[in-house]
């Protein structure tokens, strides 16, 4: 088996899958840019090959057959029923692993293969005022899996720094509102000046370039544009002077062209920064900050005066067990019982503050929210299903509820508990405290594969919901229908009842031992058996006093639960915080325009004039 090093090893932990690839076929699409076409009967049992989803191919070093390195490629075509697909190279010179492997690529030969980690590109529901596509040769194929599925009344700005001459006849999608600007490579900043000094509200931007090149774009596109982080993509496909993670010899490198060979890249200009609906979510509640940081204080201080009466406890045990007078042993607990009654009533108490909090934000967002929906134009409820209508006013109204009232709270509970918990136990014996990571390691390693092997099915899931959310609710409202005239409409919705059941089985089917396995390291049973066993190990041997395992009986079984407050906390965040946004870019929509007439209309009028009338749901799409 070749050699895949650590990462290889990684990979492999996450549960990666190797499938094997055969080449079928090759064709030159231009002079350095090579289509290979391959086979797998495996493959897409696990790849999804959508728009932007790659592949990582394990290549073999030219100098080395037995290692490999990992290189990934966008999927160019995908044939997922004939198990058949495509993907493009870049034939680089001086030539890497990669190219080298793609020149002498042949019918009948085979690579490893995986599409561990792979995300493609999604076109949200709410459409942006248009798409700024960023690239190079590397990422064309990407970009043209991008420009294949954005609808035709989106604009679309495309900047590809070229590299050779040869780079504008590899091929291109087509988009009737497609702009291509092609930008050669003066030097690290020449595609970033290259951008239109322009305003670029409500747009999104997708960058897949070289990484010096990369990493000036994205200082572009937030300090002069005004770019908010969760409207733009960017990765960087290839590193200028290295081949497959290897730096090229000082030989061979292409080295950056400075002010003697070329002239000087461009300096980008100063442009006045755009607004983005994304933003709407941050300024619906951003009277709110305040609030959220005086909450977050004052719950960290709670969860300090909840824990201390179980120290306290600790110390009661400890000293009764060495004989300590009656007034020390009174004076313990009173204060035990005392800090105990005080966390519960400031509990209680903040818990009341925020909600009263909600209440008087609720009451004015639900009435600024019907009073926008009585005057936006009949079209935004044609682009949008009931299911849509009623998540903003219903569901999403009541996600921000738990972030106004509960996430913030439970969230720094669930860190500040854990870690205080970890820092008291290890002043006690640092050796039965480090077990304690034992199981918090398997919950979150588990974690993080579970959420990596599921990819894009998240934002698919609610998609999902809102699409049978739609459908049930016409189901419903179309029974009279239904039952006098028959049943084509509850076929179509048990049809897609179906899918959406397969769909969650697909999904979560695979991970069963995975979530049991989460259940088991999280129960407190296992920690206390963790704690029982080591613990009189260490006392039987004589290392440990056996009032020291008290702590650990008292604080140390609670971990479990304390992890899985910490994954509810922060996924009722981000959940709240998408939830503002949603509501927000509805607060935002423009409204009906209407106006007084200035002058009262002729008594017996005979006709009517159209002058310059034009009409559209969106500016680029009259």
């Amino acid at each position: 088996m070749a050699k895949r090093g650590f990462q290889g090893a990684v990979m492999r932990g996450f549960g990666a899958r190797v499938h094997d690839a055969v080449v079928t076929g090759t064709e030159q699409l231009a002079p350095h840019f090579l289509r290979v076409r391959f086979s797998s009967t495996t493959l897409f049992d696990d790849a999804d090959p959508g728009p932007t989803a790659y592949l990582r191919f394990w290549v073999p070093d030219p100098d080395d057959p037995d290692t490999e390195h990992q290189r990934g490629y966008t999927f160019s075509e995908a044939d997922t029923e004939e198990g058949t697909f495509a993907v493009d190279f870049v034939l680089h010179e001086p030539a890497g692993p990669a190219s080298v492997w793609a020149k002498h690529a042949e019918p009948g030969s085979t690579i490893s293969i995986t599409s561990f980690g792979s995300k493609q590109f999604t076109v949200p529901d709410e459409l942006p005022a248009g798409y700024l596509l960023i690239g190079d040769s590397a990422s064309i194929p990407a970009i043209n899996s991008i420009i294949d599925v954005l609808p035709h009344d989106v604009a679309v700005e495309v900047y590809l720094e070229q590299h050779d001459d040869a780079d504008l006849l590899i091929p291109m999608s087509d988009h009737p509102l497609m702009n291509t600007h092609w930008v050669p490579r003066l030097g690290p900043t020449s595609l970033a000046a290259a951008i239109e000094d322009r305003d670029w509200s409500n747009w999104k931007a997708w960058a897949g370039t070289e990484s010096k090149a990369l990493k000036h774009l994205r200082t572009r596109l937030r300090d002069d544009f005004g770019f908010p982080k969760s409207e733009v993509y960017a990765q960087a496909y290839w590193f200028h002077g290295r081949a497959m993670g290897t730096y090229r010899s000082n030989n061979t490198a292409e080295p950056e062209p400075t002010i003697d060979e070329a002239p000087p890249a461009p300096q980008p200009t100063r442009s006045s920064r755009g607004s983005w609906q994304a933003e709407s979510g941050g300024k619906l509640i951003g009277t709110l900050r305040n609030t959220f940081v005086a909450a977050g204080a004052l719950q960290a201080l709670i969860t300090l005066i909840q824990l201390a009466p179980f120290v306290l406890l600790t110390e009661l045990a400890r000293r009764m067990l060495d004989g300590a007078p009656e007034s020390q042993l009174w004076t313990i607990g009173i204060w035990a019982i005392g800090l105990m009654g005080a966390g519960t009533l400031l509990a209680a108490a903040l818990s009341f503050w925020l909600h009263t909090v909600d209440a008087q934000f609720e009451r004015g967002l639900r009435t600024q929210l019907l009073s926008k929906l009585a005057k936006l134009p009949l079209g935004w409820f044609d682009d949008r299903d009931s299911g849509q209508v009623k998540r903003v006013v219903q569901d999403d109204t009541l996600s921000l509820h738990y972030l106004v009232t509960h996430a913030v709270t439970d969230a720094v509970a669930a860190v500040v508990a854990p870690v205080a918990v970890l820092i008291y136990l290890f002043t006690v014996d640092w050796r039965l405290a480090l077990l304690m990571f034992v199981p918090i390691l398997v919950y979150v390693v588990t974690t993080v594969i579970m959420v990596v092997q599921s990819g894009n099915k998240t934002a698919q899931a609610m998609r999902w919901a809102d699409r049978m959310s739609s459908e049930a609710g016409a189901y419903l409202e179309g029974q009279p229908v239904i039952r006098v005239f028959g049943g084509a409409a509850a076929s179509t919705f048990r049809a897609r009842l179906r899918e959406y059941i397969e769909f969650l089985d697909g999904w979560q089917r695979p991970f069963s031992n995975k979530k049991s396995l989460i259940d088991l390291a999280t129960r407190p049973a296992t920690f206390l058996l963790l704690i029982t066993v080591t613990g009189t190990a260490l006392i039987t041997s004589g290392s440990m006093q056996p009032t020291a395992l008290l702590p650990f009986l008292f604080l140390g079984t609670t971990f479990g639960a304390r992890l899985l407050g910490l994954g509810y906390g922060l996924g009722g965040l981000r959940g709240g915080m998408l939830a503002a946004r949603r509501i927000g870019v509805v607060l935002d929509e423009p409204e009906l325009d209407t106006r007084e007439s200035d002058s009262a209309p002729p008594r017996h009028a005979s006709s009517v004039e159209f002058d310059r009338v034009c009409f559209s749901y969106r500016p680029v799409s009259p």
